[in-house]
């Protein structure tokens, strides 16, 4: 494969030409709690399909200065593909592996399932996204796109964005984290349908300027499709389809607006469980589980992050109480049961 140092150049005069270039280019501002982020699109339909899920971060007012700027294109502007995009696709496909490169402020990631190329200078803040096809995005991209551009910037600031889910109640949020299906999602979305705050369901961003806390990334909603026997309601509000996708989605700025929260203080880490139980409980568990926990699948999921996001973590959680949350049967046995445990005065 051609080295991408020597096409570095080729690639940042494309999508030069690419924002001069395309005739419908709109832009929306974002705010991560004072931190703006400015994205351009070259069509409507990358905005459409790439902006609902930050919709409750966009800025009322957009006239400050920009701390972090993303221009977002495909082929059809220039009609023609991203230098070296047949190599780097060809190179991908032999494995079927994300191919990587990170060197100083430079950092780029080609994801060969979603086909999204990213690429970020940090000491520009400046961000690039592209994919083949506006119409191809997948859904999980939709759901939560930009991920990694998100993740870079976010190391800049001392933040870093993880894997996790996060509600809140009384003021306090607590963050859930674990593997696939063991009721992340699923607690949080009932939360969201029970008068709960909703910081996020699969990615959300920890800080730790004034203590540990927990911001908000992206309003969607990801589910299990088998999730619907326990919370049918998702069926109705999904936008997507059962018969091509593998999880459902949805909006939540659409459908509950006002369950959304913007920051909150961390006041526990809880690893949801689904064992069926009568009653809801919560267990004491050593803090190192929640941390391993949480920087194993955001790893997992932030490739190239490694000992700088374990690091980070540790520094953020260090005292933050952890907790197996053992879910019971019964909704709103279990909405009750977090808000008394968020809402009491003993946990620490």
């Amino acid at each position: 494969m051609v080295k991408f140092e020597s096409l570095l150049p080729e690639i940042l005069t494309y999508f030069g030409n690419a924002e001069l270039t395309a005739a419908d280019l709109r832009q929306r501002t974002l705010s991560f709690c004072g931190r703006h982020v400015r994205i351009v699109y070259s069509s409507e339909i990358l905005e459409t399909s790439l902006f609902k899920a930050f919709e409750h971060l966009e800025a009322i007012e957009n006239t400050a200065a920009s701390a972090f700027q993303v221009f977002v294109c495909d082929r059809n502007v220039l009609n023609r593909d991203l230098p070296g995009w047949t190599q780097l696709t060809e190179f991908s496909a032999k494995d079927k592996k994300i191919v990587m490169y990170n060197a100083g402020a430079i950092h780029a990631l080609y994801n060969p399932d979603s086909q999204v190329f990213s690429l970020i200078d940090i000491a520009s803040g400046q961000g690039w996204y592209y994919l083949p096809q506006a119409a191809d995005i997948p859904y999980y991209e939709k759901a939560a796109p930009m991920r990694m551009l998100l993740h870079w910037w976010c190391e800049t600031s001392g933040r870093v964005l993880v894997h996790a889910a996060a509600v809140g109640w009384d003021s306090r949020a607590a963050l859930l984290t674990g593997r696939g299906g063991t009721g992340k999602s699923t607690t949080a979305m009932l939360a969201a349908q029970s008068g709960f705050s909703f910081l996020g369901d699969d990615y959300v961003i920890l800080d730790n300027v004034r203590g540990p806390a927990v911001l908000s990334a992206y309003n969607s909603v990801k589910f299990r499709w088998d999730m619907l026997e326990r919370l049918p309601s998702a069926g109705t509000l999904s936008v997507n389809d059962p018969q091509t996708d593998e999880k459902g989605y949805f909006y939540l700025y659409e459908t509950h607006p006002s369950s959304l929260a913007m920051i909150l203080p961390i006041k526990a880490v809880l690893l949801p469980a689904i064992e069926r139980r009568s009653k809801t409980t919560f267990v004491r568990l050593p803090s190192a589980r929640g941390l391993l926990s949480l920087a194993a699948s955001s790893i997992f999921q932030m490739p190239g992050s490694g000992q700088p996001t374990l690091k980070r973590l540790a520094d953020i959680l260090r005292d933050t109480p952890v907790y197996q949350m053992s879910l019971g049967t019964d909704n709103e046995e279990i909405a009750q049961a977090l808000r008394d445990f968020l809402s009491s005065t003993e946990i620490g």
